[in-house]
């Protein structure tokens, strides 16, 4: 029977649907269950929305007497058959602004950083992730000085969505008298199995710093994801569900995301100043992912606001990956807020 025949016959329609109801509750709507097929590709559509979440959400700054930028990034890792293990690696990367920061001559210039991340659950702790940096500078910092010190925290997490808590304290400073923090919501995106996907793109000022993807790697994550033109940043990602031992292709694009206003503007900059496809080996064991560092070329781009794409194809099996972004904002020399060259840094993760 159909709804439309029941709402045409008033009263008589109401007690065919009583009796429907009370006397045959063996009759049971249709239910139409969806394919394998649409299934997967529900999954997929589901943890593009999550990644393009998180990266429209890169590049937050704080407020308080010492304001950072910050950003979330997800990784994963494999088991010994290539399929990903349940969870991610959550990243939470900050930049803090340096000049507002106390130092402590101690035959060096010292400053002194602590991050604690929470994410919480229902108001419950599900993870907590706590760490300090030393920053040791050859000479004291200017109290205007707008430059930043990166700190990052990783937390072991299932997919979803979750409530979290950044808190950032100046070590040097008694009583945690200054404490800044940050709540928010973060979402974590679910693993794909069903063809490649890529992780998040982390974009790097340099190729020294205190975030270790992998035993071999040390990068300066730019939460703020501010870049001075002239730069060349390091751009970072993992990929996953290739066939092991086997190649891939990989593309690689920085594009434009000028949009007109309708005020008569005109863009006179490239909507593509950059790509580039390149050919790369996929490990043999299969619990290691492809891990990716290449540095992007602004040489061509004007100020503004761009987008790096990523995508990769297994050469094996003609998969291709959807693709993977992340936004940055190119500046120019006089106006874009930098890594603080560091002497030293001490880093001591709980």
């Amino acid at each position: 029977m159909q709804a439309s025949i029941f709402r045409s016959h008033g009263l008589a329609a109401q007690i065919a649907v009583a009796f429907l109801i009370v006397y045959a509750p063996h009759l049971h709507a249709a239910v139409i269950r969806p394919s394998l097929q649409e299934s997967q590709a529900s999954i997929v559509a589901a943890s593009e929305r999550d990644f393009d979440r998180l990266d429209n959400e890169a590049g937050l700054r704080s407020g308080g007497a010492f304001p950072f930028d910050y950003q979330h990034l997800v990784f994963f890792d494999l088991d010994e058959q290539g399929e990903p293990i349940a969870g991610a690696d959550l990243w939470t990367a900050a930049s803090v602004q340096a000049g507002r920061l106390r130092g402590v001559y101690e035959g060096g210039w010292n400053y002194s950083l602590n991050m604690t991340v929470t994410l919480y659950a229902a108001d419950s702790v599900v993870a907590r992730s706590e760490t300090r940096n030393d920053y040791i500078l050859g000479s004291r910092l200017d109290p205007n000085e707008p430059d930043g010190f990166p700190i990052q925290a990783m937390l072991r997490v299932p997919a979803g969505e979750y409530d979290y808590e950044i808190q950032i304290r100046d070590n040097n400073w008694e009583d945690n008298r200054s404490v800044n923090q940050i709540r928010g919501r973060v979402v974590i995106p679910e693993s794909i199995i069903t063809q490649p996907f890529i992780s998040s793109v982390a974009i790097a000022a340099d190729s020294a710093g205190t975030w270790n993807p992998s035993a071999d790697l040390e990068l300066q994550l730019n939460a703020a994801r501010i870049i001075q033109k002239d730069a060349r940043p390091y751009v970072y990602f993992e990929a996953y569900g290739l066939t092991p031992g086997s190649t891939y292709r990989g593309e690689v694009r920085l594009v434009s995301r000028w949009v007109s206003r309708g005020q008569g503007e005109e863009f006179r900059g490239t909507y593509q100043p950059f790509q580039m496809q390149y050919r790369g080996n996929v490990p043999a064991d299969p619990s290691e992912p492809v891990r990716k560092l290449l540095r992007l070329d602004l040489s061509d781009t004007d100020p503004g606001h761009y987008e790096v794409q990523i995508r990769v194809r297994d050469l094996e099996t003609g998969l291709v990956s959807e693709v993977r972004s992340a936004r940055l904002k190119v500046r120019g020399a006089d106006s874009v807020r930098r890594l603080v060259p560091v002497v030293d840094v001490t880093v001591d993760e709980p």
